[in-house]
């Protein structure tokens, strides 16, 4: 979707902002479908601001920063002063980088530019949230108390919300869709969920970086119970103590790995979720039945709520680790 020429574009995800301006008011700034949905008019309150502007003939600028973090083929991280140097690149456009971002320490403000080579600038346009940019920025400001990026399929069920976490390949997009045929759902990712604190709880949002079955959208819901995802020959949902919890949610999030603050934020901050919010382990089957068996134990986890409140004693549980 392209915007007026000179005008801004806001994106939104979990209550969170990324405000990109084109450095060149002749230019229009353009966001990819899987985006739209989450772009908006309004004033975020919490939103950080980025520059963009065509590259001045010449390559990303070496430094002599501190390295810390880098995949090796994506994106890298250097410290250059008190600063942070973010610096992408792709086999598809070359070995060189195409976009180069500095921001504060906070990532609240940022200056950037779009390199030789690269995929951005075309006809007058400019393509700021190319996959892992806004990802990574958004990534970088939860690590700053704000919340955890989890690899998860979230969806809400009459108001609650359920979070099916998984690595590559474990089923996350195969949830998404079985839920979704079931009907009555609203499928928030089926790849990339935040989880945020809200009030004595928690609260999951969708984000545009979807999975291969495309579902995305900028709702929330109140998180009631996580499930770690793992197919099996049956059925079968089993209760985990908060310790195993903890290491089964952090393998599948996105913490902040050159960051030991956001490391230790991550900890606690998934520490405390799975103390307050109950976490299971799902083997199950690819089909209907799998829907079934998890509507099965949400509901005896209601059963066990009003036990404990009435001071009766609660329903059996599905075993433990």
């Amino acid at each position: 979707m392209p915007a007026d020429r000179g005008r801004p574009l806001v994106l939104e995800v979990a209550r969170i902002g990324l405000e990109v301006r084109a450095a060149d008011p002749g230019l229009r700034l353009v966001a990819e479908p899987a985006h739209m949905p989450f772009l908006t008019e309004a004033t975020v309150e919490d939103c950080a601001t980025v520059t963009l502007g065509p590259a001045s003939g010449r390559q990303a600028r070496r430094t002599s920063g501190k390295m810390l973090f880098d995949t090796g083929s994506v994106w890298r991280l250097e410290e250059v002063g008190d600063n942070r140097l973010l610096t992408f690149r792709s086999p598809l456009f070359g070995k060189d980088p195409y976009l180069s971002v500095e921001f504060d320490r906070e990532y609240a403000r940022g200056v950037g530019e779009t390199l030789v080579g690269g995929p951005i600038l075309a006809a007058g346009e400019l393509h700021p949230f190319v996959y892992p940019f806004d990802e990574v920025v958004f990534l970088a400001r939860l690590s700053r108390g704000r919340g955890v990026l989890v690899h998860a399929c979230g969806l809400v069920l009459g108001g609650r919300g359920l979070l099916f976490l998984g690595t590559s390949g474990a089923g996350k997009s195969t949830t998404a869709r079985l839920w979704k045929e079931r009907g009555g759902v609203t499928i928030l990712s089926d790849d990339r969920i935040v989880i945020r604190a809200e009030g004595d709880g928690y609260r999951i949002y969708g984000t545009p970086w979807h999975g291969e079955a495309g579902w995305e959208t900028p709702a929330s819901a109140r998180l009631d119970a996580v499930f770690v995802l793992d197919q099996a020959p049956r059925n079968r949902v089993q209760e985990l103590k908060p310790s195993t919890a903890v290491a089964q949610m952090m393998v599948r999030a996105f913490p902040a790995m050159w960051d030991q603050q956001g490391l230790e934020f991550a900890v606690r901050f998934l520490a405390r979720l799975a103390e307050s919010v109950p976490v299971r382990r799902l083997q199950f089957l690819p089909d209907r039945t799998a829907v079934d068996c998890v509507l099965s134990s949400v509901d005896e986890n209601d059963l066990n709520a009003r036990g404990r409140a009435e001071g009766e004693k609660p329903a059996r549980t599905r075993g433990d680790e």
